[in-house]
């Protein structure tokens, strides 16, 4: 397995990933995400992510893109509330799942925390939707520790 930077003239190979994560998304939540959301418009969305100072992503491969991850540093400045930090915020993991349980995820994430690493971060963040337990299930696994609870109420 190779693990690259993605450039944004990786965003097609993105976005062609995007929908085997995406789609348990939009099955669980249509009220606030896109059912199948064109290919075109994905591609033109992961090629201004990448051209970011702030984005770091890689791809995946294994004779062919497996799987990407998109994560981008935050710096932080101090505040009457917060230290001031450095961090980085996993946005966005895709595995084909035809490749899925061979390590690729785990591998992205490895990516990641070495960029967040080479920018000083002492962090890494990322969340996870509480209907999607397989999600859950890695990141517990892989040694992410809740932090925080995002609550919603119709309104």
């Amino acid at each position: 397995m190779k693990i690259r930077a993605a450039a944004a003239e990786d965003a097609r190979i993105l976005a062609l990933l995007n929908p085997h994560v995406h789609a348990i998304h939009a099955a669980h939540r249509p009220d606030v995400y896109r059912v199948d959301p064109p290919e075109e418009e994905l591609t033109d969305y992961f090629a201004a992510q990448l051209v970011k100072d702030v984005t770091r992503a890689f791809i995946a491969e294994i004779d062919r893109p497996v799987g990407y991850a998109v994560a981008v540093i935050v710096r932080r400045e101090e505040n009457p509330f917060l230290q001031a930090e450095s961090f980085i915020v996993l946005d966005q993991l895709a595995v084909d799942p035809q490749a899925a349980r061979g390590g690729v995820a785990s591998r992205l994430i490895e990516a990641v925390k070495d960029a967040g690493r080479l920018e000083g971060c002492r962090r890494l963040l990322t969340d996870v939707l509480d209907f999607n337990e397989g999600a859950k299930g890695f990141y517990a696994a892989a040694g992410f520790a809740e932090w925080k609870h995002v609550l919603e109420q119709p309104l």
